[in-house]
């Protein structure tokens, strides 16, 4: 009889594990309350990422380290709650912690995108509404540009910074908001149909903007606060029966904005960037598997407030390569950026060398291990780290992992 128990206890446990393991979250159902709170219109959602990293050849010397990033919130359906169709409230927080081995390669771009903002911060604060049978769609509230603009799917699986997130060159400039840091800003967006939106927001520019101790707290307007404008127009068409995602977008910022190589600013600047991605090859009609390209460019002529006036990455990125690995990814990326003219003569005339160009190659494979985890082992080769020549170029071996609880 003991037997008879001990078996019929064993297979529980192993059912429990086996639905567990295929879930979608670390912390499973709540033994059913979070499906329940989901169909009452409270969805929690939590990821934690983070990367351990070494730079082992090349740069200014040595050196390892480990960097992590936790995002949490809930999203309010506010119709199920009060009524209110189609509105949502999204309330969230991060917590950034660790550092990069940045100096010890002493590149531009940053090798660890985890990295910047070390701190806890009140981000998201946002309602959004829709309209016109869910074509028209506002949001307002505490939030930042990189939550709609300048991104891709496709970024999220570089571990440099130079792409991840959004494409760098953008963010440079000091006039584009950027995830941790939250501002007060609005967002409209139509999209008449699923091959086509266009985009605009705009969003506060402060003197503190990228100011960590902060914490996402400071809901003050100041009288010389500027703004940032973005429009980007967005096309999803499918192409011999493969997705295709395109879009062109600019940033127009109205601000006081210091001029490199000069004692005087400016006081409007833009930007105009762009990204395509199509699926090349497909391992079977309709199927995601397969491998993606994609391309990306930023760039002004305004080469006197610019730190790059150019970027450009090249992306592959196979979804089932392996056999029996449907689900794992592997990636690779080549990043491009050129220093603009006035950024190096400033940087000659401080007694610094000239800075030209700096890339950034990338290879690397996520295990996705379950629906919420994955592990990636990843390599870095930075070509000509801070644009001169004079530092070795860098190679930097580390993985990344991820959870969803």
């Amino acid at each position: 009889m003991k037997s008879i128990i001990t078996l019929a206890l064993a297979a529980t446990a192993s059912a429990h594990a086996s639905t567990w393991l295929e879930g979608d979250y670390l912390t499973g159902d709540w033994h059913g309350e979070r499906t329940k709170l989901e169909e009452s219109g409270v969805k929690y959602f939590g990821y934690y990422n983070a990367i351990f990293a070494g730079n082992v050849h090349g740069g200014n010397s040595t050196d390892s380290s480990y960097a992590g990033d936790l995002f949490t919130g809930v999203e309010l359906d506010l119709e199920k709650i009060l009524g209110w169709k189609d509105t949502t409230f999204v309330l969230s927080g991060i917590d950034r912690h660790g550092r990069s081995v940045d100096d010890a390669v002493g590149g531009q771009y940053s090798v660890m995108q985890l990295v910047g903002g070390q701190n806890a911060f009140l981000y998201n604060v946002t309602l959004e509404k829709k309209f016109l049978d869910d074509t028209l769609s506002v949001k307002l509230g505490r939030m930042s540009a990189t939550d709609d603009f300048v991104g891709s799917p496709y970024f999220s699986y570089s571990l440099s910074n130079a792409v991840n997130g959004q494409i760098r060159a953008c963010l440079f400039d000091g006039v584009m908001t950027s995830y941790p840091f939250p501002v007060w800003g609005a967002r409209l967006k139509y999209e008449p149909n699923e091959e086509f939106y266009v985009m605009l927001g705009a969003f506060q520019l402060t003197e503190n903007i990228f100011d960590r101790e902060q914490q996402g707290v400071d809901f003050t307007f100041h009288g010389d606060d500027g703004i940032s404008i973005f429009t980007q127009v967005g096309w999803n068409p499918k192409i011999d029966g493969r997705p295709a995602h395109f879009y062109l977008g600019s940033n127009m910022a109205f601000d006081s904005i210091n001029q490199y190589d000069s004692t005087d600013d400016t006081n409007h600047f833009v930007r105009f960037y762009g990204n395509a991605d199509y699926q090349v090859y497909a391992e079977s009609p309709g199927s995601d598997e397969g491998l993606v390209l994609f391309s990306t460019f930023a760039w002004t002529g305004q080469e006197e407030v610019a730190i790059m006036d150019f970027q450009s990455t090249f992306g592959a990125n196979y979804k089932g390569l392996f056999p029996g690995r449907p689900d794992d990814r592997t990636v690779f990326f080549a990043t491009y950026g050129g220093f603009s003219d006035s950024f190096a003569a400033e940087q000659v005339s401080n007694g610094a060398a000239k800075p030209d160009y700096e890339m950034v190659l990338e290879l690397g494979h996520r295990f996705q291990l379950s629906k919420f985890a994955y592990i990636q082992p990843h390599a870095q080769y930075i070509v000509q780290p801070g644009g001169t020549g004079d530092i070795n170029n860098a190679l930097v071996i580390g993985f990344q992992y991820g959870l969803t609880f």
